[in-house]
């Protein structure tokens, strides 16, 4: 008798694992033909904080730059100039992944030519891939060429050099994490390590990290349960928590349990979209703050005691959210 209970036990995990592999086949493993390109084609290798004369340049007791959530090549060479004007006063920018909306060249090409003659190209970024710069399969690669034209430094942990890192300024300490690249147990654990460690050691700087996928989901039906297993603890050393993923925008501060040996401050979290692809926000009332619709932007400004963030809509231009934390 118990040995049937098992043989159908076993069986219906079988039936489980092959339904839901019916289900999940082409988000899993179908990479779709590649489009055929046919204008000019360019060559660009953006400019990174890998580079030790840009950095040097950017040590500035205020510092002022964007940050783009998902992109999937939808923001047009207009938009970016629109962005550009609207702030000329930023000195770097940031994008948290899912910029083109597959690894080929035909999006790579449409990426570049975006960014032309706009203003944007000039400027330094600090860029993560997103699941969609990955090539799908078994087990997910991140083409060797996107490491090529984003030439980021190699300071983070050892399984995710130029993917994973982090960056210094004067008043803050911005930390990149490559979310999509996590596929064993101990990668999760190699780069929650590197994370506490990195959170740590900024001192008194500001901190903010930047991933692609949100350690609390704000679209329906849109789950990251690794990803709050692994990292919301290691959050509570964060001021800010910025993700992409979800095509919204939604952003919830989170208050830790008190440990009786250290002071907590609250961790923002706030889940970002620049793209015309978008979700409905999943209903929370722990949001102070919530829109979906239109594509966002955060304007984020760093002076010697207070962060500010303000988010605004993409192609209004209006202002939607402002949140500012003071050390």
């Amino acid at each position: 008798m118990r040995r049937w209970i098992g043989w159908i036990i076993v069986l219906c995990l079988l039936a489980g694992g092959a339904t839901t592999c019916a289900i999940r086949w082409e988000a899993w493993f179908g990479n779709p033909p590649e489009p055929e390109w046919t204008e000019e084609t360019i060559s660009l290798q953006f400019i990174t904080m890998n580079n030790d004369s840009v950095l040097r340049l950017l040590q500035r007791d205020t510092l002022s730059f964007l940050l783009l959530g998902d992109i999937h090549n939808s923001l047009t060479n207009n938009h970016m100039e629109a962005l550009a004007n609207r702030h000329s006063d930023i000195q770097l920018w940031a994008q948290l992944g899912d910029w083109m909306e597959r690894p080929y060249h035909y999006y790579e090409q449409r990426m570049y030519q975006s960014l032309l003659g706009t203003g944007m190209d000039t400027l330094p970024i600090v860029a993560i891939p997103g699941n969609h710069e990955y090539l799908k399969g078994v087990v997910k690669t991140l083409p060797q060429h996107w490491k090529t034209i984003f030439p980021n430094p190699h300071n983070g942990p050892a399984r995710f050099l130029g993917t994973s890192y982090y960056v210094d300024f004067p008043q803050l300490r911005l930390i990149a994490l490559d979310t999509d690249g996590l596929h064993r147990m101990s990668d999760y654990t190699q780069v929650a390590f590197w994370l506490k460690k990195t959170l740590r050691d900024a001192g008194k700087k500001f901190t903010i990290v930047m991933m692609h996928h949100p350690i609390y989901s704000t679209a329906e039906g849109r789950h990251t349960p690794l990803m709050w297993l692994a990292f919301h603890g290691v959050m509570r050393e964060a001021d800010v928590v910025f993700s992409g993923h979800d095509h919204n925008y939604a952003r919830r501060t989170v208050h830790y349990e008190e440990r009786f040996w250290k002071k907590e401050e609250p961790t923002i979290f706030i889940g970002t979209n620049a793209s015309m692809k978008k979700y409905p926000v999943k209903e929370n009332n722990q949001y102070e703050a919530s829109f979906s619709g239109e594509p966002v932007y955060q304007y984020i400004c760093v002076t010697h005691n207070t962060l500010h963030i303000s988010t605004f809509n993409l192609l209004s231009a209006e202002r939607i959210d402002h949140v500012e934390i003071t050390h």
